[in-house]
């Protein structure tokens, strides 16, 4: 009678453990999910800018290492988030030399959040170093979020007292040679 009693006691008590468990498992996935929705929900999102939005104002800092803030009289902003777009630009600036941006009024933003950290202290930021021009960097994740994008191309915005007045993207080189060459009336 022991064994059976004892078989009896186990059974009845795998059977609760198992409803227990049923039970909780249950309440602890539908934990788990109502929080992971609850901090999904609260990481606010960055709307991507259009115009008549205000260009962001990120702390940039240049290739350099120095501060590099985007003056109020610029009138055109070049973004690149990629190294195919940076292929399209850099070609253009190289050949119009030193002081091209400058004399157009603009500035050129790009996107190096992703880049791995060896990669950029070592290989690209030295080469970048070497450019006759500035580049306003973005290195921290979100900060570029709002700057409309395509991959491989070069995204153009064209302000006004700050504000975004056009956007193109492209990635043509005559178009972009044509939208820095563009006066600011047009």
């Amino acid at each position: 009678m022991f064994p059976l009693n004892n078989q009896l006691t186990n059974n009845m008590f795998s059977s609760k453990m198992k409803t227990y468990f049923r039970s909780n498992t249950l309440s602890f996935v539908v934990l788990i999910l109502s929080s992971s929705l609850t901090l999904h929900a609260e990481e606010p999102v960055s709307p991507t800018l259009v115009v008549g939005n205000p260009l962001p104002v990120i702390n940039y800092t240049n290739q350099w290492e120095e501060p590099s803030p985007i003056l109020a009289d610029t009138t055109k902003v070049l973004f690149i988030a990629d190294m195919d777009a940076s292929k399209i630009i850099h070609p253009i600036l190289e050949k119009e030399g030193k002081g091209y941006l400058e004399s157009k009024q603009a500035v050129l933003v790009s996107d190096i959040h992703r880049m791995p950290f060896l990669i950029s202290k070592f290989v690209a930021l030295p080469k970048m170093k070497s450019y006759p021009y500035t580049l306003r960097l973005v290195r921290e994740e979100k900060l570029a979020d709002p700057f409309p994008r395509t991959k491989g191309s070069v995204t153009m915005m064209q302000l006004k007292e700050g504000k975004i007045t056009k956007i193109q993207i492209s990635s043509g080189e005559k178009d972009v040679k044509d939208f820095l060459d563009m006066s600011q009336g047009k």
